[in-house]
């Protein structure tokens, strides 16, 4: 079963198309009321144990021109399964003219059991509307997600996007974003946080059409054991486009030398007035950092964890959610030392209590 909740700040001015085959019940009174979707995959091969969910469904989100909504909207993708599965989903999110919105869009399985999902997210960004998109991954390790995002911005547009990827087995991610006109704002942070055999492999590609426009990109990430990944990053400055300014930075911490990261930041620019820089490091934890917090008397695992964090505070501070920011640091210190560490002794407290449970993307709503 996938269960997709979403979360409105109010009805009014935001249009929720049904899911193709979804049952949908739609609140009419409350603004704060959540619209619940599910659906029913067919168990179209029994005698292999796979279940294939209908290809195509989706759901598309429509923001009026000047609408203006302060709680975000929270999109679930829940896995929960009997069966390998495979789920491919496509959504569409168009936001008008003017109008400002902030998306929370979670994938997560529930238990162990092996799934594969190809998601597809189209956003269209409206003259001078203002978008903040926060993608969050935590699915089971023996699971994989294909996850591609195809961005249009107009004139004037801002774009805030935050991927952030805590557990998988296979996670690829695939961004492209297309600024169309001129004094857009772009900035793309990314954090991946792997270990054992797992492998996460990020592509981003922004180009850039009009003059005057902007875009920050800053993606970190950290392996442990025999954990794989990879960076493309292509930044495309187009004929025309004058006064450009886009930076790319890729940054990542081996804690082992098992551990293996392949970064390919690029360039391509047919423009003479521009502002541009890329690069990408790869390398351990500061062993001068880490002697001194051992001489004053801090173990090793728990300097290790402090200092892999502060490596992570730079793109987790750049969430613009101050609720779901709280959230996001109490589960990269979770992520971080798992169920190594008690939390009497743990030198980075979370907000609650970790209790060797398992974090999810729980948010109350109620505070959002």
């Amino acid at each position: 079963m996938i269960r997709k909740d979403v979360l409105p700040e109010a009805l009014k001015g935001v249009d929720f198309s049904e899911f193709w085959n979804d049952d949908l019940i739609r609140p009419v009174s409350r603004a704060d009321t959540d619209i619940h979707c599910s659906c029913n995959i067919p168990n179209l091969d029994t005698e292999k144990r796979t279940i294939v969910n209908g290809f195509g469904d989706g759901l598309d989100i429509r923001v009026g021109e000047g609408q203006i909504f302060e709680r975000p909207i929270q999109i679930q993708s829940v896995v929960k399964t009997e069966y390998k599965s495979l789920i491919e989903l496509h959504n569409s999110i168009t936001v008008a003219t003017g109008a400002k919105v902030k998306i929370i869009h979670c994938d997560d399985t529930i238990g162990d059991t092996r799934s594969l999902s190809n998601n597809e997210t189209h956003i269209e960004i409206g003259e001078g509307a203002v978008v903040e998109y926060y993608k969050l991954q935590n699915i089971n390790n023996r699971s994989g997600l294909i996850n591609k995002t195809y961005i249009t911005m107009a004139e004037g547009s801002t774009l805030r996007t935050n991927c952030i990827t805590l557990n998988g087995g296979h996670i690829y991610n695939h961004c492209e974003v297309r600024m169309q006109g001129p004094h857009c704002e772009l900035n793309a942070d990314g954090l991946y946080l792997i270990d054992s055999d797992q492998r996460c492999d990020n592509y981003i590609f922004v180009q850039h059409d009009a003059p005057h426009c902007t875009s920050h990109e800053l993606y970190k990430g950290i392996l442990d054991d025999q954990a794989r990944a990879s960076f493309n990053g292509h930044v495309l400055v187009m004929d025309g486009a004058e006064k450009t300014e886009a930076y790319q930075t890729n940054r990542n911490i081996l804690l082992t030398d098992k551990a293996h990261i392949e970064t390919k930041p690029f360039l391509e620019i047919y423009n003479d007035d521009v502002k541009c820089s890329h690069g990408s490091t790869v390398g351990q934890l500061d062993e001068q950092a880490l002697f001194y917090m051992r001489s004053r008397g801090i173990s090793e695992r728990v300097a290790v964890t402090m200092l892999s964090y502060a490596f992570c505070d730079e793109v987790i501070r750049s969430i613009g959610i101050p609720e779901l920011r709280q959230a996001i640091e109490d589960m990269v210190k979770k992520r971080l030392h798992g169920e190594l560490l008690p939390c009497g002794n743990c030198a980075i407290p979370c907000s609650t209590p970790c209790n060797g449970s398992e974090a999810h993307f729980d948010i109350d709503i109620s505070k959002l």
